[in-house]
């Protein structure tokens, strides 16, 4: 990861070898940009039709190399952000994003991004977009081409210089914990089958988390059998990884439940070629929760975290389970499989109904469950839906704070019936009568008992194509969902 300082140093002064500016819409200079300009010798600010301050642009200015000039740097990147009265952090996170892929062969950077706002949260962003900007991912190329950017400098007032470097160290836990995410999702899915993912996890939270690996035999013997016939077409048997995280004097327990299926082919509903291409990520519920979870203790998060992970490979063969048969899930409920690529909401109802026996105050689960999420809102933002109003409302509000797009979506009980089958207590598809991601959070919520709980479905923008790709979201996995959950649990736990 780059390493990423704060300093009360005038921009002008600064060794790096560029020096990161703001510009807002309309070619309006931020913080240092003025300054920067006059010791390059420009007089106006370079506006052009690629470069006019927008949110995404940037626009790299060679230093003169003449020293007299007062400029330390080597060079000046501008980037843009877009409208004034519109920044926030989530657009200063973005800038810096854009910054560090902008960077190109240097090594050292130095920005008065922060200076815009000078705030905690500011600095914090900032230093996120930097960590989350240079994330890459070449862990299995036999010549991988290292990026040379290495060290980030934020500039920031002398009076908040302190404050400033605490933001600093707390957005490389967060970044820190995305990349683990990231990584996850990334892995090849030859080499993250269930039993090699669950020893993975298991080594990434021991400095912090009890583990439980439940195998095949557990599951049997206490009723998971969701897990069970969603993983009897593979090789490799599914398993529950729990995650038990208890601090001293807890302020409440919370239940954070992911979805892992490490390679979806749809089973004997076998997806077509294309539509299996990206599915290494159906585990990214799975991954998220695991990287919350990995940094709890760096947080001083005082709130007893349980991280159940059902994991699971849905592959087709003669042992694969079928449509039409009635499987009986954890807690007795019986559901007609009638698609068997539905099957990510048949591993949640396991953990889902083992999770209400611990009697948490509050569940939330994360799962790349349905293709309706993304018809709704793209690969953009996830659907979130659940059963108690503040528990949605603080979700929102912390995915707000770390900049990841959510929107509510209702659960109408009106549609209840399209679960309905007339040989078990329900079936798994809602019978394609449309709404699939409300249909899926109805079929999860049947497994909740009476423990508010919040469902994401993260669909979309837990794993992106080189088209949408870009600032501090690379393609492939994004990590999406650790910082807004480590945002909430931090608030909750205040």
């Amino acid at each position: 990861m780059l390493k990423v300082t704060a300093e009360a140093t005038d921009p002008r002064q600064v060794r790096a070898d560029l020096l990161v500016v703001p510009v807002f819409k309309g070619g309006i200079e931020g913080p240092g940009t003025k300054l920067a300009l006059a010791a390059l010798g420009v007089d106006d600010l370079p506006i052009t039709p690629a470069f006019r301050g927008d949110t995404g642009q940037h626009l790299l200015l060679a230093a003169p190399g003449d020293a007299a000039r007062g400029l330390a740097s080597r060079g000046v990147l501008l980037v843009g952000l877009g409208r004034m009265d519109q920044t926030d952090p989530a657009s200063l996170r973005r800038a810096a994003g854009v910054a560090a892929g902008a960077a190109g062969e240097v090594r050292r950077v130095a920005t008065t991004l922060a200076e815009i706002d000078s705030t905690s949260a500011a600095v914090e962003a900032v230093a996120e977009g930097f960590h989350l900007g240079a994330y890459r991912d070449q862990r299995f190329k036999s010549d991988p081409d290292v990026p040379r950017l290495r060290e980030v400098v934020i500039l920031t007032p002398s009076g908040k210089l302190s404050e400033a470097r605490l933001a600093v160290q707390r957005a490389e836990v967060y970044a820190r914990a995305t990349y683990a995410a990231r990584d996850l999702v990334n892995q090849p899915p030859d080499r993250k089958r269930p039993a090699v993912l669950a020893s993975t996890v298991t080594e990434m939270v021991g400095h912090c988390c009890d583990t439980v690996v439940r195998a095949a035999d557990d599951l049997a013997s206490e009723g998971f059998g969701g897990l069970l016939a969603v993983g009897a077409g593979s090789t490799a048997p599914p398993c529950l990884v729990e995650l038990r995280y208890r601090p001293p004097n807890p302020l409440g327990h919370v239940v954070l439940v992911g979805k892992g299926i490490t390679f979806d082919s749809g089973g004997l509903s076998l997806k077509r070629g294309e539509a299996m291409e990206g599915m290494k990520a159906d585990m990214a519920g799975a991954a998220a929760v695991a990287a919350v979870c990995s940094v709890l203790d760096e947080l001083g998060i005082r709130m007893e975290v349980t991280g159940l992970l059902p994991l699971a490979e849905n592959m087709p063969s003669g042992t694969a389970q079928r449509p039409g048969d009635v499987i009986t899930v954890h807690g007795g409920k019986t559901v007609e499989v009638l698609d068997t690529d539905a099957e990510g909401r048949l591993v949640l109802a396991d953990a889902l109904d083992y999770a209400t026996g611990l009697e948490p105050d509050v569940m939330v689960d994360l799962a790349t469950l349905t293709g309706s999420a993304v018809t709704a809102l793209g690969q953009h933002a996830a659907p979130l839906m659940g059963t108690d109003d503040d528990l949605i409302a603080s979700l929102r509000q912390a995915a707000a704070v770390a900049g990841e797009d959510v929107w509510p979506l209702p659960l109408w009980s009106s549609l209840e019936h399209l679960l309905d089958s007339a040989v078990a207590d329900a079936n798994n598809t809602g019978d394609g009568a449309g709404a699939g991601a409300i249909i899926g959070g109805l079929f999860l919520r049947r497994f909740t008992g009476d423990v508010p709980w919040a469902h994401l479905d993260i669909a979309g923008p837990a794993f992106l194509p080189s088209s949408l790709a870009g600032a501090h979201l690379p393609a492939g996995g994004t990590g999406f969902g650790v910082r807004t959950l480590l945002a909430w649990l931090e608030r909750r736990a205040a």
